[in-house]
């Protein structure tokens, strides 16, 4: 079973050969939404990679980047996902793959 992730944090949709990498916006027992990184600007991205050590900063990024009406959000069910940051010490916190 994959461990559920918290908002704010990102996994690896596992159901494409790109992976693509999910932004957690909500989560619910059976599923995550979220928004891809590939669709955030390189602003948004560096923001984020610099609050990944602060949960409480980066679940208010997350949750203003989920209210942003351009942005088309994706769930995700808990078997197509892998949890790729959590670690603070994960050496390159936005690249796909298991953790």
């Amino acid at each position: 079973m994959t461990t559920q992730p918290t908002v704010g944090e990102v996994v690896a949709i596992t159901t494409t050969d790109s992976k693509p990498l999910l932004l957690v916006s909500s989560t619910t027992d059976d599923d995550v939404t979220g928004v891809l990184l590939a669709d955030l600007a390189t602003e948004t991205r560096h923001r984020l990679q610099a609050t990944e050590s602060d949960t409480v900063t980066r679940r208010e990024v997350a949750a203003a980047i989920a209210q942003a009406d351009e942005l088309m959000s994706f769930t995700v069910p808990q078997t197509d996902y892998v949890l790729v940051e959590r670690d603070s010490s994960r050496p390159r916190p936005f690249e796909g793959g298991e953790h």
